[in-house]
């Protein structure tokens, strides 16, 4: 196969969705290494739903007790207006009565409207709780996933090849396929053309060149009828849409 190093021509661009990519390969060792890479995945995963959890958890304790301050209120006011009934009585004094009451009911008033304040903050503190919390957690398991697939590649190369391949996979029955590579991935990649070419139609024309101005881990392949991102970078977005569907079914 014949591997051209030359500039690009003109294409039309077109977005080609891609669909996830499991990381595998014929390795066992490279395969264990993927799978724990995963596992670690998942569990930042469940972490950041567990700490969504947590904040809801707060929240609603906090209603919990504004509630429970108010039938606290409710009590004592009671008590004390049934207090100055009996003092009333005791005395004979009609005005005192009325006007203990009219301050008991006052005092309850103004105890009562206190503890509807705390439960209208604390409501709009829980929404806004979970709203700035979800969006750092999200973050942090995106940071999370991308330091493991980066160090994971740095370890095992070849794990960078089932990206590659899945996305070739997508053009297989296209007659020209260019593949840009970063320098650092390029000549590792290029080691490999005879496996990758195997994928494509026997008369598929296969190229590689360089491209300094992808991520080291960025990987664009153009053909005919437009171009696709296979890097990781498109992978760890497909991982942020997943969680924030997660999180939006979980809202729901």
């Amino acid at each position: 196969m014949t591997i051209l190093l030359s500039n690009d021509t003109n294409q039309s661009t077109r977005q080609i969705k891609i669909k996830p990519v499991h990381l595998l390969t014929n390795q066992t060792s490279t395969t264990d290494e993927l799978a724990r890479m995963q596992t670690d995945v998942n569990e930042e995963v469940h972490k950041a739903q567990a700490q969504l959890e947590h904040i809801k958890v707060e929240s609603e304790e906090l209603l919990r007790q504004a509630r429970e301050q108010i039938n606290k209120e409710k009590e004592l006011w009671q008590h004390e207006r049934q207090s100055y009934i009996e003092e009333a009585k005791k005395l004979g004094y009609e005005e005192g009565f009325s006007t203990g009451e009219k301050e008991s009911r006052s005092k309850y008033q103004t105890d009562l409207e206190k503890a509807n304040q705390i439960i209208t903050a604390a409501r709009r503190d829980y929404h806004s709780l979970i709203d700035e919390n979800e969006e750092a957690i999200l973050t942090l398991a995106i940071h999370t996933a991308e330091k493991i697939m980066k160090q994971m590649i740095n370890q095992h190369p070849t794990s960078f090849l089932p990206i590659i391949k899945s996305a070739i996979k997508e053009l297989k029955d296209q007659s020209i396929i260019s593949i840009y590579l970063h320098p650092n991935q390029f000549e590792f990649v290029l080691q490999h053309k005879d496996e990758l070419k195997s994928i494509l139609e026997n008369d598929a024309k296969l190229s590689f060149y360089v491209n300094e101005e992808l991520d080291e881990y960025g990987c664009k392949i153009k053909h005919p009828f437009g171009q696709m991102d296979a890097g990781i970078d498109t992978q760890l977005q497909e991982l942020r849409q997943v969680l924030y569907e997660i999180v939006g079914e979980k809202n729901q």
